[in-house]
C-alpha cells in the first residue's frame, strides 16, 4: 500500500482516538492537522498554516452570517415570537388526530426558519409543546421522540448552520444551499406530520386530539404569529430574488427581530445579553471546527492521496447513485459517534472530491449530507437531540422508549434521502431558477 495512503488512514485513526478521549472535534482536527503538516512540511509551516486558516475565516465576510443567524433565533425566542407562532399553530391544528404533535412539527419548521440550530429548535419548541402533550395524555416516548425528530428541521430548513458550515468548507454558495433546502425541509416536515397523523389514527390513545379553538380565536392569533414567517421571507425572499447576500439577509433578519422586540415592548437587557453570549459561544465553536477542519483538509491535499482514492472509486464502475446509496449506511454509523460538524469535517475532504468527479451536483450533495447529519442527531448513542428532548421529559423520559419511537421517524428520514437521490430536482429546481 502507498505510504501516503497509510498516512491518511493513520490520521483518521488518530482523529477518532482523540475524539474517544473526549477532546472536542475542533481541537482534535487541529492536532491531527498540525501533526500531519509537521511530519510532511515542518513545524514552522504547520504553525503558519494554522494561523492563516484561523485568521482568514475569522475575518471572512461569509462567516459573519453565523453569529447573525444565531442572534436572530435567540432574539425570536427571548422576545416570545416563537411562543406566539406555536400558540397560533396549536389553535389551527390541535384538533386533528395527533394534532399536538403536528403542531410541534410545524412549530419546529417555523422556528427553524429563523435559526440554524437543531438543538435550539428542540429546546425552544420542546419547552413549550411538551407540557401540552403531557397535559393531553400523549405517550411520553412518542412525544419526546417526535420532538427529537422535529428539531432536526433546524438544520435543513434555511437558514441552516450546517449548510453554512458545508458551504465554507467546500466553497459553495450559501444562498443556493439555503434555497435548495426549502422543498426537502417542507417535505420532511409534511412526512413527519403524516406519520404522526397515521399513528394517532391507528391508536388514538397514544396521541389524543387537543383543545378546541373557535374560528375567532384562530383568526385573532394570525397577526401575532406572523413575525416568524416574515423573518423567513426576509431571509429567503431576498436571497432568492438576488436582492442581497446571505450575510446581508442575516443582518436584516436580526435587525427586524430586534425592532419587533422594541415595538412590542418585549425587549429586556437580560435577554439581550444572554443572546449575545449564546451567539458568541456557538460562533467560537463553529470557527474552531472550521479552522481545524480546513487545516486537516489541507494536510490531506499534501499527501496527494485523493487522486488515488478517486481513481479507485471510478475504476470500480460505481455510478453516482450507487455511491450515494453506499454513503447512507456509512453516515448512519458515523452518526452514532459524531455530531453534525464532526461528520462533515471528517468525511468531506475525502468524499467531496469523489462526488464532484462522479458528476454529483455539489449543491445537491450539501442537502444530502445535511439530511444525513439530521439522522445523526437522533441515532444512539450520541443522538444529541434525543438527550435534549429527554431532559425536557424529566423523570418520565425513558431512553429505551424514546429510541423505539425514534425508529419510525428514522425511516421517514431515510425515505426522504431515497427520494432526493432518485429525484434530485426536489432540491435543485429552486436554486436553478433563482436570481
Amino acid at each position: 500500500m502507498d505510504s501516503m495512503v497509510i498516512i491518511v488512514f493513520s490520521s483518521v485513526a488518530f482523529l477518532l482516538f482523540l475524539m474517544v478521549l473526549g477532546i472536542p472535534i475542533g481541537f482534535a482536527l487541529a492536532v491531527v492537522g498540525l501533526t500531519g503538516y509537521t511530519y510532511l512540511e515542518g513545524w514552522q509551516v504547520a504553525l503558519n498554516q494554522l494561523s492563516m486558516v484561523t485568521w482568514e475565516h475569522a475575518l471572512s465576510y461569509t462567516f459573519a452570517c453565523v453569529p447573525l443567524f444565531i442572534l436572530t433565533g435567540e432574539f425570536a425566542y427571548q422576545g416570545g415570537f416563537a411562543t406566539d407562532f406555536y400558540t397560533g399553530v396549536q389553535k389551527w391544528f390541535s384538533r386533528l388526530p395527533g394534532g399536538l404533535l403536528i403542531t410541534a412539527f410545524m412549530s419546529c419548521a417555523g422556528f427553524a426558519a429563523v435559526t440554524g440550530s437543531s438543538t435550539a429548535t428542540v429546546a425552544s419548541i420542546g419547552s413549550m409543546s411538551y407540557p401540552e402533550l403531557k397535559k393531553h395524555g400523549y405517550d411520553p416516548g412518542l412525544s419526546l421522540a417526535g420532538l427529537s425528530a422535529g428539531g432536526t428541521l433546524g438544520i435543513l430548513i434555511p437558514p441552516s448552520l450546517g449548510m453554512v458550515f458545508y458551504a465554507i468548507v467546500t466553497e459553495q454558495s450559501i444562498g443556493k444551499l439555503f434555497i435548495a433546502g426549502i422543498f426537502p425541509g417542507i417535505l420532511l416536515a409534511f412526512l413527519f406530520c403524516l406519520l404522526s397523523y397515521g399513528i394517532a389514527r391507528i391508536n388514538p390513545a397514544l396521541a389524543p386530539r387537543g383543545s378546541e379553538a373557535t374560528w375567532g380565536e384562530r383568526f385573532k392569533i394570525i397577526p401575532r404569529m406572523s413575525i416568524i414567517p416574515i423573518v423567513f421571507f426576509i431571509i429567503i425572499g431576498g436571497i432568492y430574488a438576488g436582492i442581497y447576500t446571505p450575510t446581508e439577509a442575516a443582518g436584516c433578519a436580526t435587525l427586524f427581530i430586534l425592532i419587533c422586540s422594541f415595538v412590542t415592548g418585549r425587549f429586556n437587557w437580560r435577554g439581550f445579553v444572554a443572546s449575545l453570549v449564546r451567539a458568541g459561544q456557538l460562533t467560537a465553536m463553529v470557527l474552531t471546527i472550521v479552522a481545524g477542519g480546513i487545516l486537516y483538509a489541507r494536510f490531506l491535499v499534501l499527501t496527494d492521496s485523493m487522486p488515488k482514492m478517486i481513481g479507485f472509486i471510478t475504476s470500480t464502475g460505481m455510478g453516482p447513485i450507487a455511491f450515494l446509496l453506499v454513503l447512507i449506511p456509512i453516515y448512519c454509523v458515523l452518526g452514532m459517534f459524531l455530531d453534525i460538524y464532526g461528520m462533515m469535517i471528517v468525511t468531506l475532504p475525502i468524499v467531496f472530491p469523489i462526488i464532484v468527479k462522479l458528476g454529483v451536483d455539489p449543491i445537491f450533495f450539501g442537502v444530502f449530507i445535511t439530511v444525513m447529519c439530521e439522522i445523526a442527531l437522533i441515532t444512539p448513542p450520541v443522538g444529541v437531540n434525543t438527550y435534549v428532548a429527554a431532559a425536557l421529559g424529566g423523570a418520565e423520559a425513558k431512553m429505551g422508549s424514546i429510541f423505539i419511537w425514534i425508529l419510525p421517524y428514522f425511516f421517514v428520514m431515510i425515505l426522504l434521502v431515497i427520494i432526493l437521490i432518485l429525484y434530485p430536482d426536489v432540491a435543485l429546481w429552486l436554486p436553478r431558477n433563482s436570481a
